[in-house]
């Protein structure tokens, strides 16, 4: 064997280690990923139950506090109304007592003037006093309903005040709460959070533009068909190509991550190992691999 012969040789085998080296490590790179991708959809979903716990609990709070309040308000309500016909009662009885009074005090002046009716206007005064006597007897019971209701309408302003301090905590909690499911990336609406959990719809589009990576790969895509289609975020659809009548290649799945009423960007989440993504692609939610 000649000496080129022999460094050809040499460079063949230092080649070959590299390669080999080189596979290794992106089949390192490719498991640590794939755990990573587990990872996340691990906590996504517990994140998910802790939110519907959340709101369930909150639903809960506020249908009690809003019940209770209503109950209160009612009394409130109710004591206010009879403590105002308790007012006008005991309006009427210190008029008809005033005026109880004034006539008392004429027929005890007629009966100093009239001699002859003084025995008579004596029975009539001590009647009148009798009188005067049970109705303000009535006007001290009446009284005394009054203060009762006053303390009990003073002690139902009491309760209003705590339960609307409460209700107003509860705002301020519910308000804290969608704070936290925003920053963790999660949706707020329960109609949005609902439609994506469900199926997406049965629908076919085309890849109109990408975006590539620093690793000069693939990762973003903005498709032909949007939410007029019944598309919602967090949606996932096939990226495949049409290469026959009756064969197609699949290239990756992608899920939405913004979108309009007749367009949607969705995010490369499972690349293929053979096949790059290009503008014209068919893309399609009925493909199941």
């Amino acid at each position: 064997m000649s000496y080129v012969g022999k460094i050809l040789v040499v460079v063949q085998v230092v080649l070959s280690l590299l390669f080999m080296t080189f596979a290794g490590a992106v089949f390192t790179a490719h498991q640590n990923w794939r755990a990573k991708y587990t990872q996340t959809q691990k906590q996504l979903t517990t994140a998910q139950g802790e939110l519907s716990v959340a709101r369930e609990e909150l639903t809960n709070a506020r249908r009690e506090f809003e019940a209770k309040f209503s109950e209160e308000s009612q009394k409130a309500n109710a004591l206010a109304a009879k403590n105002t016909s308790i007012t006008t009662q005991l309006t009427e009885l210190k008029s008809r007592f005033d005026a109880l009074q004034q006539e008392r005090a004429t027929q005890t002046g007629l009966a100093e003037s009239k001699a002859k009716e003084a025995q008579f206007r004596q029975e009539e005064a001590e009647k009148q006093r009798i009188e005067n006597a049970k109705m303000q007897a009535k006007l001290d019971e009446l009284s005394g309903e009054n203060r009762e209701l006053k303390d009990k309408l003073f002690t139902g302003e009491e309760a209003y005040r705590a339960l609307n301090k409460a209700y107003v905590a509860g705002l301020a909690q519910l308000a804290f709460l969608k704070r936290i499911v925003a920053n963790a990336g999660l949706e707020t609406d329960p109609e949005v959070v609902s439609k994506q959990s469900a199926p997406p719809p049965p629908v076919d589009g085309l890849v109109t533009e990408i975006r590539m990576n620093r690793a000069n790969r693939v990762q973003f895509v903005e498709i032909s068909i949007g939410s007029d289609d019944g598309l919602v975020k967090g949606n996932e659809l096939d990226v495949v190509r049409i290469t026959g009548q009756e064969r197609s290649d699949w290239l990756g799945r992608i899920r939405i991550m913004d979108l309009g009423p007749d367009w949607a960007v969705g995010e490369v989440i499972l690349p293929a190992k053979n096949g790059i993504i290009q503008k014209g692609d068919n893309v399609t939610t009925k493909l199941n691999i």
